[in-house]
């Protein structure tokens, strides 16, 4: 009771404190106290569609998940094991890219015949939840396939993709000098997921049609390539040092230098007007992320409120 009530009251002072923000702004005519946000908010328990969404959204914005396997040979012979693994949506479809390191034992098993499941789980995003049980989560079980070695295309795709998600992994990437690993395709076949308490959030299994065809914002991964070398983060003064370099080593050419310098300076000129539109779309959408990812924490605070004050009627 006391701890119930507790929640009851964080989750009052945080929609209250929140009813401030501009993006709560625009989602309630006049700022309201924290009861009324609640009722205003209109939550509705998702549908299965709207679930399916909620699963894909997940696994695009996580990337890190539990592999699961079952021994098939041995002492532990039929007993399963889960571990950590890396994981990329790369492809907009609902299957997962995977960076296999062949002596684990997740592999091994899948090499005997073992089937394979992924577990996702939400990371809270203030590094800790208010109730982890409350968090959602999926387990999706799939089949495993190697990306042909000899298909460059996809796997420069993957290591692209790859190693944006997870910069650390260049250490290991197929051809390092320390273990054979190799990029593997997870095509989902099943999806279990469950959004929260049973009374605020869609718990079941979805079809995996629905999975695979819902709708979700994809952004491309690739880092766009300015040509320069050194750092973005350079000064107009290394430029201009640059600049005027060109025009020394080129001074006894008469026409030549001026033409040379125009035609740097062009250049020049495209590639900041470039990164400065990349830098503002950029920006735009962290700005919409963040306020899709705030709208969405006060929803949950709000299943919070809503599953316990509900338990207590």
């Amino acid at each position: 009771m006391r701890v119930s009530a507790a929640l009851l009251v964080a989750g009052a002072l945080l929609l209250d404190s929140a009813a401030a923000f501009p993006f709560w702004k625009k989602h309630c005519s006049q700022r309201i106290d924290a009861h009324d946000a609640v009722a205003s908010l209109e939550y509705t328990k998702p549908s299965v569609d709207e679930a399916a969404v909620q699963v894909r959204e997940l696994v695009f914005k996580e990337s890190l998940a539990d592999l699961n396997t079952v021994f098939q040979d041995g002492q532990l012979a039929g007993s399963a094991i889960g571990l950590l693994e890396y994981y990329a949506d790369c492809d907009g479809d609902g299957s997962l890219t995977l960076l296999m390191v062949e002596v684990g034992h997740t592999f091994k098993n899948w090499k005997a015949g073992s089937p394979v499941s992924l577990s996702i789980r939400r990371t809270p995003r203030f590094g800790r939840s208010l109730s982890p049980a409350s968090e959602p989560r999926a387990s999706l079980k799939g089949s495993l396939s190697f990306i042909a070695e000899d298909d460059k295309k996809a796997i420069t795709h993957a290591g692209h993709c790859f190693v944006s998600r997870h910069p650390d992994a260049k250490a290991w990437l197929p051809g390092n000098k320390v273990h054979k690993t190799a990029f593997m395709k997870f095509d989902v076949e099943s999806v279990y997921w469950l959004g929260g308490f049973g009374n605020v959030a869609y718990i079941g299994d979805i079809p995996v049609a629905l999975y695979k065809n819902a709708t979700v914002k994809h952004p491309k991964f690739k880092i766009p390539h300015f040509g320069h070398k050194h750092d973005d983060n350079d000064d107009d003064d290394d430029d201009d040092d640059d600049e005027k370099s060109e025009i020394h080593k080129e001074n006894h050419h008469g026409k030549t230098r001026k033409h040379k310098q125009h035609k740097y300076k062009s250049h020049h000129y495209k590639q900041k007007h470039h990164k400065q539109k990349h830098d503002q779309a950029q920006k735009q959408e962290e700005a919409e992320q963040k306020q899709h990812e705030n709208i969405d924490w006060l929803f949950r605070v709000q299943q919070l409120f809503r599953f316990y004050r509900e338990s207590e009627e």
